[in-house]
């Protein structure tokens, strides 16, 4: 393990953790907040996974990112189901789909990922 890569992941998932707590504040795009909190959970699942000695592949999808890490930290299997909706918006977010993602369902999204930030950064 490189813990400067590790450090890195951990740094860069902050830096979206902030911009979608600075969107949240400001009542800014529902869709970009959402794209930002996907973003660094997947930055923290990618830093548990070269913690945990596994290669990192390219991939956006957070429910197989975190289905190579529930043999070494069985305890995330509690937040699979809050990963797991956040993860059914990547399509809308990286291709447009007719659907439009309202403010009060991102704040939803928010909270939650507020939860799993918290428990992800504590095992990093």
């Amino acid at each position: 393990m490189n813990e400067i890569d590790v450090e890195e992941w951990q740094t860069l998932a902050g830096h979206d953790a902030d911009t979608a707590a600075l969107l949240i504040k400001e009542k800014g795009h529902a869709d970009i907040i959402i794209y930002h909190v996907n973003q660094a959970i997947e930055k923290l699942l990618k830093a548990l996974l070269l913690k945990a000695g596994k290669p990192i592949e390219k991939t956006h999808f957070l429910d197989k990112l975190l289905s190579q890490l529930l043999t070494n930290y069985p305890g995330l299997s509690d937040l699979q189901d809050d990963i797991l909706e956040i993860n059914l918006f990547l399509p809308k977010l990286r291709y447009p789909s007719g659907e439009r993602i309202e403010f009060k369902e991102a704040a939803s999204i928010y909270n939650k990922f507020l939860r799993i930030s918290k428990v992800l950064n504590s095992l990093v």
